[in-house]
């Protein structure tokens, strides 16, 4: 099947909102149910058992389907009108029919009871075969999709000699590079072990699936930012009408990403045995490294945004925060997205080092994080992006500003006070991934009234996505036709993007090796003590399949 890439970028763009209504409804369902001694009227009081399906699909929904969707739709929809250079239509084609089969595959056997694994989907927890096959199907579908871009940069680069990589492709890139890195592994085990797990009953071994799990898990939350990353760097310069502050740094930055964002699942083990402490060290040493290019990126985005600012009349220390153009929901929504990212991420350091996690694995303080870090970084860039894709891709306007920008603030807002609520239940103990903590009514008063705040966080978050899928949906459906226009990802910026060919930057291929032999290097001495050791296998546990 031959597939147009504007047709591609339009159905996985489409889906990827209808997936997040699905999945920001059951995480509202969990938060509220979580809240000690709250009953939950009718279809929002759920048991033990479907408090487990909502939060695999919640997790599965939001985490994996969403991400790989929307951003293989920004590509489709970006690289042609960039490379001048179209993709090739069948492996289009084949791409969408694998991704979408794969996807309604998995969510009918988590939505069916049969895959109350979560989204982690830890052995020896067995899940019906449909939900394997399902979330292979998925992967692979996107890596049929990375081969073409590839395919596409390359005779672009072919055409092309000595002109540096536009940035927009360059974070594409580096994008895709991570997503190979993640979820090779992860076709590794559920190929080698799950599926023979649930299938015929395989015997696995639950440290061995665990590592490779989590070589792929950390990983994927790069895959998830990168893309937003990139619309940092390409769309708020092009909003602000100035030069990116710095194309050589952003590419360093992304350069970084592929390096050091793989070799760190560790630091989700430190509580694991069979394990040897120095190879965790090795991972938090990599995890905190990678924090570097957020930083390379922060302030290559504001120094574009002062620049901007006092070119406009912005004075004194801060005043050229004030000439930002703030009305526009397009650029609220990526700023908004990076400073909340940032807050975020620096709670990400604690989960790294290696005492401090033992005072919130596995507890509440866990989703606060994620929520505050991608999970605020995922819904506000992708739709904000999304926004500034409607006239172009879809050929519509905005239905509404108000409710784009009530948006931005009620999900950033809740989602405030749902993470800092978590954050501190965490620190006192509250665990995660359970249906119920009230513990017979023995549960420490000091859960209770962070949890009801943060019921108020998740009601508020809530709202924000419903006016994030009624905005772009209601776009679609009556948005006003803008006809014949000059395409809104170039307008906006006077100045040619940087073009500066730097052979050291450009040469992906050295980066690549580089990052697999660091990968190697950071797995091979954890695989080797699990292998030498003998594997214990157990057999797998039925879980959700009734």
């Amino acid at each position: 099947m031959r597939l147009d890439e504007d047709l591609f970028a339009k159905i996985t763009v489409v889906f990827s909102f209808i997936i997040m209504a699905v999945g920001g409804l059951f995480g509202l369902v969990q938060a509220l149910n979580r809240v000690p001694f709250l009953e939950m009227p009718g279809l929002l009081e759920v048991s033990d058992a479907n408090y487990y399906r909502i939060l695999t699909c919640h997790g599965v929904c939001l985490a994996v389907a969403i991400p790989i969707y929307w951003i293989t739709g920004l590509a489709a929809f970006l690289s042609p009108r960039i490379l001048k250079v179209g993709l090739d239509k069948r492996l289009l084609g084949l791409s969408l029919a694998m991704m979408l089969l794969g996807g309604v595959m998995a969510t009918i056997v988590i939505l069916a009871g049969k895959a109350n694994v979560l989204y982690t989907f830890y052995a020896p927890m067995k899940a019906h075969p449909g939900f394997y096959w399902g979330a292979a199907l998925l992967i692979l579908g996107s890596w049929v999709f990375i081969a073409a871009f590839v395919k596409q940069y390359l005779q672009w680069r072919r055409q092309n000699p000595g002109v540096g990589t536009p940035i927009a492709i360059y974070g594409l890139l580096a994008t895709f590079i991570v997503w190979i890195e993640a979820t090779t592994p992860i076709v590794i085990t559920v190929l080698k072990d799950f599926i023979p797990m649930s299938m015929f009953g395989k015997h696995v071994d639950v440290l061995e699936t665990r590592t490779w799990f989590w070589f792929f898990g950390h990983a994927l939350v790069y895959f998830w930012l990168l893309p937003v990353v990139t619309m940092w760097y390409y769309l708020i310069p092009k909003k602000l009408g100035v030069p990116l502050f710095s194309e050589s740094m952003a590419k360093v930055a992304f350069i970084l990403f592929i390096l050091a964002s793989t070799p760190v699942g560790l630091h989700h083990q430190f509580t694991d045995p069979g394990l040897a402490p120095e190879y965790k060290y090795m991972h938090t040493v990599l995890t905190l490294i990678v924090a570097s290019p957020s930083m390379l990126t922060g302030f290559n985005i504001l120094a574009t945004m002062e620049r901007a600012g006092r070119a406009k009349g912005g004075n004194g220390l801060l005043g050229w925060l004030a000439k930002q153009p703030w009305k526009d929901p397009v650029y609220l929504g990526l700023v908004v997205s990076m400073i909340i990212f940032g807050v975020g991420g620096i709670t990400g350091i604690i989960n790294a080092s290696y005492q401090l996690n033992m005072v919130v694995h596995n507890t509440a303080w866990v989703p606060g994080h994620f929520h505050m870090t991608v999970g605020n970084m995922v819904v506000i860039g992708y739709t904000a992006t999304t926004y500034a894709m409607l006239a172009d891709l879809f050929k519509r306007k905005l239905i509404s500003k108000t409710t784009a920008y009530s948006h931005i603030l009620l999900w950033s807002i809740g989602l405030f006070i749902f993470s800092l609520a978590y954050y501190y239940v965490g620190l006192h103990g509250a665990p995660r991934r359970t249906s119920n903590i009230e513990y017979g009514g023995l549960l420490p008063q000091s859960w209770v009234f962070p949890m009801e705040i943060s019921a108020i966080g998740a009601i508020l978050m809530f709202a924000g996505g419903v006016f994030a899928v009624y905005t772009v949906l209601g776009s679609l459906l009556f948005g006003k036709s803008r006809g014949v226009q000059i395409p809104g990802f170039s307008i906006g910026n006077p100045h040619p993007e940087a073009t500066t060919f730097n052979p050291l930057l450009e040469n992906l291929k050295f980066w690549v090796i580089f990052a697999a032999l660091l990968i190697i290097v950071a797995y091979i001495f954890p695989f080797y003590e699990i292998f030498s050791r003998g594997l214990s296998t157990v057999p797998p546990v039925a879980t959700g399949l009734g």
